[in-house]
């Protein structure tokens, strides 16, 4: 017998609700600018706007990932890991991490490429990518504003690296629009023939270095959380003041596990009572734990497990 602090609901809550449909929002605009961006870079012979698409089609594959996982977060249809499924999040935003870092060094690698070789290039096409780039840093903005609103409050893992995400977006589709846009009036307006792969070589090496560092910073995060990562000792603390203001009604304290899982606490405690004892009398004891604990450590999932003693 057992009871916990949080009950998985079948239908998510409207927190849940409303980060769900921020991200499947963000997805659904992301899908609007993948074959217009493919179209225009290579009818304009643009590596940034290539590159613009490759990045925006494997980052749009990865939210949908985390879109589902999050779903089946909110719908407690994940198999439970032993401390929750903090770690569940922590492993999609370090696959984010290792593909942002992969195409960030690809960045790198063409841009380089890029300078030394500069293409032929339609004058052109580079003014629709740069139209294009103006629509793409809107949808950015747009979306940034409905992950922003809906995860600001920092609990869920997938939502605050969908806004670190997203962020990035923003900020690289400001500058890819700056690179494309000289490009193009370079190409235009005669400027010396180095200007535009200039513009492009960095711009375009400008995204792959902030990707990389983003990479490192999703790694940062999560293989800590990855790995056992204990409370502080001001919560285990609070445990222990817990513990002690009930110690007379239970027999015996069997086990305490704790550990952070994500951004939460997770408490597992198991409490030894005597095989005499009535049901709703331990089921009381439980409750009366979990709420302290509740108090104390503000958002945590307790459990509570009453073990039956041995004679």
């Amino acid at each position: 017998m057992s009871t916990s602090a949080t009950t998985r609901p079948s239908v998510p809550d409207g927190p849940a609700l409303q980060r769900e449909r921020s991200i499947l929002l963000a997805c659904l605009l992301d899908c609007t600018m993948i074959g217009p961006y493919l179209v225009i870079g290579l009818l304009a012979n643009s590596l940034t706007t290539i590159a613009e698409c490759v990045r925006g089609g494997l980052m749009l594959g990865l939210e949908f990932i985390l879109l589902v996982v999050l779903r089946r977060i909110h719908r407690g249809e994940t198999t439970e890991y032993d401390y929750g499924v903090g770690k569940l999040e922590q492993f999609a935003n370090l696959a984010i991490g290792v593909a942002m870092g992969a195409f960030g060094v690809w960045l790198l690698y063409a841009a380089v490429g890029r300078w030394f070789h500069p293409p032929d290039q339609a004058g052109y096409g580079l003014i629709l990518a740069s139209a294009l780039t103006i629509v793409n840093l809107a949808i950015n903005a747009a979306a940034l504003r409905s992950l922003w609103r809906a995860g600001r409050d920092g609990t869920s893992a997938i939502m605050t690296v969908q806004i670190r995400s997203r962020a990035v977006k923003l900020l690289s589709s400001a500058l890819v629009a700056a690179a494309i846009a000289t490009n193009a009036a370079a190409e235009l307006l005669g400027w010396p023939h180095w200007v535009g792969p200039a513009a492009e070589a960095v711009g375009t090496g400008f995204v792959g270095l902030v990707m990389i560092q983003l990479c490192v910073s999703l790694w940062r995060e999560a293989v800590p959380h990855l790995l056992d990562h204990s409370l502080d000792e001001a919560r285990q603390g609070s445990i222990n003041r817990a513990l002690a203001g009930h110690f007379a009604n239970y027999d015996a304290l069997v086990s305490v596990k704790s550990r952070i899982a994500g951004k939460q606490a997770i408490v597992d405690i198991a409490l030894g009572f005597e095989p005499g004892r009535q049901i709703g009398e331990i089921q009381s004891v439980a409750d009366a734990v979990t709420a302290d604990l509740e108090g104390l450590i503000p958002g945590a999932i307790v459990t509570i497990t009453p073990v039956a003693l041995s004679r």
